[in-house]
């Protein structure tokens, strides 16, 4: 999978995410993988991404509707309440990241940013194939 649209935030700016609340939903037509091929798949799939943690939902990087590729940060997450302000005014400098596994966050921040990842990869072998 390469990239998807945000198709609906379940989360709002200021919200508390716990861990393994869902908080936005990703459609896609780039999910290939061999559990779902069935001769020439093709329909949209929509992801729910998840929080892994406990964190305040500070800023919603992409808006509903917009196209993003895998990798790409989605929100900035923040530990505490009162950090809200202080991480969304960081969204200028993350948001132009266009993959986070090209870019190396600066340390020292209680900022957390959240990303849409995909452990679902498309396959190069022909379905039927040995390994």
């Amino acid at each position: 999978m390469e990239r998807g649209i945000v198709k609906r935030w379940l989360k709002q700016e200021g919200e508390l995410c716990q861990e393994y609340d869902l908080v936005l939903e990703v459609e896609t037509e780039t999910l290939v993988e061999e559990a779902y091929r069935l001769d020439d798949f093709a329909g949209k799939v929509t992801l729910l991404i998840e929080a892994n943690e406990e964190a305040w939902l500070a800023k919603q990087l992409v808006p509903e509707g917009s196209e993003l590729p895998v990798g790409k940060p989605v929100a900035l997450l923040c530990e505490e309440q009162d950090q809200l302000q202080q991480a969304a005014q960081q969204a200028a400098a993350v948001a132009g990241v266009r993959s986070v596994y090209d870019h190396e966050a600066e340390s020292g921040q209680s900022v957390r940013t959240l990303v849409w990842q995909s452990y679902l990869k498309e396959s190069n072998k022909e379905s039927g194939g040995c390994m």
